[in-house]
């Protein structure tokens, strides 16, 4: 008897397809509807998937605190907790397992569930209200990409701010994975980034697409280069920018509108005219007689002026009053302007004074002043050359020292009507010396002998600052005769005598200090204590959005445990 199967027609035969690797009858119109409904379960499949979204749900209530206090507690159970005091609906996955060790007082829901996930390995995305939680190996193989990888894109138009200007904060703070494509010519700027990152992106970008404001300033006092180095960090990054021209002085400062008044009132307090300062200076110089050949005893001065009664004197420098103060360190003391003459008086006890100079210099505040009661001795050196042929020349050259007493004063004027004195007094004495390089050739060179001293004082303006201690030694020959038979050779010796004396100097400095307005006059009323004005915070707010500190402190946090851990 013949097969069944083998009275079928060819037309049948087509018809057989074979199902699980056996052949069975299957209509070719069945196999067609079967195969559309394989290709609607996977287009059903691939919108299903495009739905599902990170970050919270569009009903969860942005802000909303909580504190968790946990150890080892099931996971399941963190994400119940979670639900009942935020209200979110969690769907946990079948794999999803797990301890949570969480401290955590007064922080956002989100964030700290976002927080669990991320130390936990797991995953999330939302498709309306409801939150699905899966771990990170099941939502890499539902979607083919990891969890921490996934991107999403957001093009934003700018209607203020320059796109290239506000792509260079924002590559400052995408991820690893995220991008920023910047269109100019429709100043626009398209974000790809995961999808917390491109939120916190958007909204930097929301701060920084505000309207921006452009002002000159003409500066007065100030310079504009220096200006510059105090004013560019208060800019708005990528956004901001100061510029200015040496010419004019001017200043050009562009940035947020709401920030230009605060501009104005930095640029005001930077801008002011230097003070000046009036120095009085008056220098003495005291021959010591051999009683008082240590320098002069200012203790003994202040007991022999205070005990008549006539002036009062403040120490500056604790060295000042203290036991065995003489010799040669410096000695430094205030009184009151206008008692100079007094002070002279009791010095004719030491020796016999000498005033030297008296000058009256005004000086701005923070420059030097420099006063030289002396000479300017001459250096002359010869350089010669010699050539491989020819003769040989020889070039001379002229510099100059400057020799006697100097004295170099910088003065700092205070708000509160103290000028703060930086003083370095120096004396120096030449003596010159001539070399011979060749039969021909002298040098001169001056040895010079110097004295220095350099001290910081703060007095108030107007009192007199008394500078001693500086001390000065020369040698002296002296040489007496009888008249015509101290002349005679030999014979003449009994009749000649040559001694030698030490000759001591102690140089006195008066110093006044008087600040002065700009006409000249002495200023007198001064601001007690220290000036504070508030001019807030850089930026209606803070110039980045809350949300975003909290993910760069995440951030930094993630990148010590990380070096932490390759340290180790």
């Amino acid at each position: 008897m013949a097969n069944p199967s083998s009275c079928r027609s060819d037309k049948q035969q087509e018809d057989m397809m074979t199902v699980s690797g056996s052949r069975c009858p299957v209509n070719r119109g069945v196999f067609t509807l079967l195969t559309a409904y394989c290709l609607l379960l996977t287009a059903v499949s691939a919108v299903w998937a495009q739905t599902a979204e990170t970050g919270p749900p569009e009903s969860f209530v942005t802000g909303q605190r909580i504190s968790l206090d946990l150890k080892g507690v099931d996971i399941l159970d963190v994400l119940k907790l979670l639900s009942q005091k935020s209200g979110l609906n969690f769907v946990a996955g079948r794999n999803v397992t797990g301890r949570v060790t969480i401290f955590a007082k007064d922080v956002d829901v989100w964030k700290a569930f976002e927080q669990i996930v991320d130390a936990n390995e797991l995953a999330y995305e939302h498709r309306g209200d409801i939150v699905n939680v899966m771990t990170a190996r099941d939502y890499e193989l539902l979607h083919g990409v990891r969890f921490q990888e996934r991107t999403v894109s957001r093009v934003i138009p700018l209607k203020f701010a320059k796109a290239i200007q506000v792509s260079t904060a924002l590559n400052q703070v995408k991820s690893n994975i995220g991008r920023v494509v910047v269109d100019e010519a429709s100043n626009t700027i398209i974000l790809t980034d995961a999808p917390m990152r491109l939120n916190e992106m958007a909204a930097l970008t929301g701060t920084l697409d505000r309207p921006t404001e452009t002002r000159i300033y003409t500066l007065h006092y100030a310079e504009a280069e220096k200006l510059k180095e105090k004013l560019q960090e208060l800019l708005t990054p990528g956004l901001g920018t100061f510029s200015f021209d040496p010419r004019t002085n001017k200043v050009v400062i562009s940035d947020l509108k709401d920030l230009m008044p605060k501009f104005d009132r930095i640029i005001r307090a930077l801008d002011e005219q230097d003070g000046e300062v009036l120095i009085d200076a008056k220098l003495v110089k005291v021959k010591l007689t051999d009683s008082y050949n240590l320098g002069i005893d200012w203790k003994e001065v202040f007991a022999g002026i205070d005990s008549q009664g006539r002036l009062s004197f403040d120490s500056v420098d604790g060295d000042v009053v203290g036991s065995g103060a003489t010799g040669a360190a410096l000695k430094l003391l205030s009184a009151p302007s206008g008692d100079s003459q007094v002070i002279l008086e009791a010095l004719q006890k030491y020796g016999k004074t000498e005033t030297i100079s008296n000058p009256r210099i005004a000086v701005m505040n923070n420059q030097e002043a420099k006063i030289l009661i002396g000479t300017k001795e001459a250096v002359i050196s010869v350089t010669t050359t010699i050539p491989a042929s020819g003769s040989t020349v020889s070039s001379p050259e002229i510099t100059y020292v400057d020799v006697g007493t100097k004295l170099f004063v910088t003065p700092s004027i205070k708000s509160d009507g103290h000028v703060k004195l930086k003083i370095r007094p120096e004396v120096s004495t030449a003596d010159v010396q001539t070399f011979s390089t060749s039969a021909d050739v002298k040098n001169r060179i001056p040895i010079v002998t110097t004295t220095e001293a350099e001290t910081n004082v703060i007095v108030r303006s107007g009192t007199t600052v008394i500078i001693g201690g500086l001390i000065d030694s020369t040698v002296k020959r002296n040489q007496s005769q009888l008249p015509f038979l101290g002349n005679l050779p030999v014979l003449g010796m009994p009749f000649r005598s040559r001694a030698d004396s030490n000759e001591k100097t102690e140089l006195v400095v008066f110093l006044t200090p008087q600040i002065i307005s700009s006409t000249g006059e002495p200023v007198t009323q001064f601001q007690e204590g220290a000036s504070v004005e508030a001019i807030g915070s850089v930026g209606e707010g803070p110039p980045v959005p809350l949300s975003y500190q909290a993910l760069v402190r995440a951030l930094v946090s993630s990148q010590l445990t990380r070096q932490l851990r390759e340290r180790s």
